[in-house]
């Protein structure tokens, strides 16, 4: 109990640091977030009075309101610091590399499994919100790849192209895949 507590007062100024760089680009992006969350909130109200299933939708829209409240409060780059502080004060260190990787892995083979699975059930269906799971999916993996921090993902991620970081840019086409998929299965209502 003792080393997550030094855990959290050693990441709190990581973390402080963090929420002093938020500008108003964070809370444009945080706004978008929660627009696309009122879509999939939307539909998960129609298809509910439809008798349709409507959970994925409504578990959509909480993960996006999750997403926006990170971006502005940076909680992910908390999780990571406390990670790191216990990996250094319980001694395992030196191997959280090796359960960087493991982790990554882990998440690519969840990530190609989930759509591969949702694709195959939704190409049945013919069913509009395909292209929402898909990027509800990337933006969840961008989520988790933020937070395990390995160095090569975080140069890839950090890497800069047309003013914007490829994370920044994977993190907007993901968003656009949700609301275009949540706006072409309201169309179609």
């Amino acid at each position: 109990m003792d080393s997550l507590i030094q855990a959290f007062s050693s990441a709190a100024p990581v973390w402080e640091q963090a929420l002093l760089q938020l500008t108003w680009y964070h809370g444009v992006i945080a706004a978008a977030y929660l627009g696309a969350a009122w879509l999939c909130l939307l539909n998960g109200h129609i298809t509910r009075i439809s008798h349709e299933q409507h959970t994925l939708w409504y578990a959509a829209a909480a993960a996006l309101c999750l997403l926006a409240v990170n971006t502005v409060l940076h909680a992910d780059v908390f999780v990571t610091q406390v990670l790191r502080e216990l990996a250094k004060s319980e001694g395992w260190y030196g191997e959280r590399r090796l359960l960087q990787a493991l982790t990554m892995v882990a998440m690519m083979l969840v990530l190609l499994l989930s759509v591969n699975s949702l694709h195959a059930r939704f190409a049945a269906d013919d069913a509009p919100s395909e292209p929402a799971l898909i990027g509800m999916a990337a933006l969840l993996l961008l989520l988790a790849l933020r937070t395990v921090s390995a160095h090569v993902t975080d140069a890839a991620l950090n890497f800069r192209m047309v003013g914007a970081s490829v994370g920044r840019l994977v993190e907007f086409a993901a968003l656009a895949l949700v609301i275009h998929g949540t706006l072409r299965s309201l169309r179609l209502r």
